[in-house]
């Protein structure tokens, strides 16, 4: 399987390329599933004429969001590897602040997580929490702040983010 954090054809708003992208990775994703969560690539609206952002996304790549209790095709989770892994997958541009509906999915989806039969827990998401690189600083700092505690809580493995081009790895000096 392949988890993409999203940025996945770089179309933005140029509906033919997402199409040529489509053609580009067939042979690939009809081989193996592509679970994928949405990118600042894939927001393309347009004011005046759209307003609804992640419409060729949405329609594109449809994620068994419903399947994990989730109302949005940008968040959702699943399991792998015969139960052993849960997977969740992040939108860094739904809604994640206290009180909105991604963040009480969250709290339901990973208050179901036993454990025991499921040791491991990994998370994705697109804006990354924690980055060097200068040109991103703090792009993810609201969500962070909004959902960090909940992973934390539920003792995430862990977690992988997009966006940067570029690759750090970060060990939390908080293990238990």
């Amino acid at each position: 399987m392949l988890l993409l954090p999203g940025d996945l054809s770089y179309a933005d708003t140029q509906q033919p390329l997402w199409d040529t992208f489509g053609r580009l990775v067939q042979p690939l994703a009809s081989a193996r599933p592509w679970m994928v969560t949405e990118g600042n690539h894939e927001i393309e609206t347009l004011p005046v004429v759209e307003f609804a952002p992640f419409v060729a996304y949405n329609a594109r790549w449809r994620m068994p969001h419903e399947e994990s209790g989730s109302r949005s095709n940008l968040y959702y989770s699943f399991d792998a590897g015969g139960g052993a892994v849960h997977v969740v997958m992040l939108g860094s541009y739904a809604e994640f602040e206290e009180g909105s509906e991604q963040r009480a999915w969250l709290e339901r989806d990973l208050a179901g997580v036993d454990r025991r039969r499921t040791p491991w827990l990994v998370a994705l998401l697109h804006a990354p929490w924690y980055n060097t690189n200068q040109a991103h600083q703090g792009e993810g700092e609201r969500m962070r702040r909004a959902m960090e505690s909940l992973l934390y809580e539920a003792r995430v493995d862990v977690v992988f983010a997009g966006h940067v081009h570029a690759y750090e790895r970060f060990v939390s000096r908080n293990v238990l």
